[in-house]
């Protein structure tokens, strides 16, 4: 055999071995697959793979949520069984706040006409609390006010005075898709309250903390904190030292920012007895936005009233939309 034929039957040799090792000699020996991502762990090679498996299934995520985020629409479930309203309409106790048009908020004003017929079912937005009942043909609340509203079949489920006080909507999909958890302060909260109100001129050394929830506004995964730190008479007329105020923390890039939702200081017995108890009535989605909202209730000492802010943006931060009031 010539140099050439030599040569030429080498290259077959490793040819062969190559494609033993690559293929396996099929007894199921050479390769293995882990999890679904196709990954091939070949042996005293297994750093390798678990990396590559790592990156795959963090891009698979980042994909998926991108999905989520984009498609979330108008509906966030299929919706459940009920006579919903074409509009999403949101009622209080005392009178409708408005509804969601399927671009933008609709405030009630006295003399407003509900897209409502009668007999409309409402899912209950009320924390810690998931009910349906059903409203009424419209009609006027809180005489002499006269708001448009309706009466539902349920309503003391929406809380009594001072409060918190949530609302109902006429709307099938879920209204709590995100983390919404009451949850007990550290200390860390309390002292933040404790600056929020220095800075308006009153020195608390211990505010209490009325109400600490935990939430996820924007189904982001970055969870933002809501205070409401409190401190008044029960008859609501106010004396010096008295306070409520409400406020939200959220992370926006490296940064922490504080908005005030509500707030009541009183400083001296000219203040007296102008004095609003603040409280969180419900988070939840109340225009199918997949993102949610913040019910706020305020109390004084003869009337309440009920807003809904909506986080807008990193610029704006929260933004009331929507309220309605009854009292002298």
């Amino acid at each position: 055999m010539n140099r050439a034929a030599w040569i030429l039957a080498g290259l077959f040799v490793v040819l062969v071995v190559v494609l033993i090792f690559m293929f396996g000699d099929g007894d199921g020996e050479g390769t293995t697959t882990t999890g679904g991502v196709g990954s091939t762990s070949l042996p005293g090679a297994s750093t390798t793979p678990a990396e590559s498996s790592t990156t795959q299934a963090e891009a698979a995520t980042t994909t998926f949520a991108e999905a989520t985020t984009t498609t979330a629409g108008t509906t966030t479930t299929a919706g459940l069984e009920g006579n919903w309203a074409g509009d999403p309409v949101v009622v209080a106790a005392f009178g409708a706040l408005g509804w969601w048009d399927g671009s933008s908020w609709s405030q009630v004003e006295p003399q407003t006409s509900l897209p409502l017929s009668g007999g409309e079912s409402f899912q209950i937005a009320m924390l810690g609390l998931q009910a349906i009942t059903t409203g009424s043909e419209p009609t006027t609340l809180c005489e002499p006010l006269a708001n448009p509203g309706v009466v539902l079949d349920n309503e003391e489920v929406l809380g009594d005075f001072p409060g918190p006080l949530g609302v109902a909507i006429s709307a099938s999909w879920e209204l709590v898709p995100h983390l919404v958890e009451e949850i007990e302060d550290d200390g860390t909260n309390a002292g933040f309250a404790g600056e929020l109100l220095a800075e308006r001129g009153l020195n608390v050394a211990d505010p209490v903390i009325k109400q600490l929830l935990r939430v996820d506004l924007e189904g982001d995964g970055v969870n933002e904190v809501i205070v409401v730190a409190e401190d008044v008479p029960a008859d609501l007329f106010g004396e010096p030292g008295d306070y409520s105020i409400v406020f939200l923390r959220k992370t926006v890039g490296s940064d922490i920012r504080t908005s005030i939702l509500g707030e009541a200081v009183v400083l001296d017995a000219e203040d007296a007895p102008l004095l609003y108890s603040f409280s969180i009535g419900s988070v939840a989605d109340l225009n199918g936005d997949g993102k949610m909202e913040i019910v706020l209730s305020s109390a004084y000492y003869e009337g309440v009233a009920v807003e809904v802010w909506e986080y807008v943006n990193d610029d704006q931060g929260p933004v009331p939309q929507l309220g309605q009031g009854c009292g002298a």
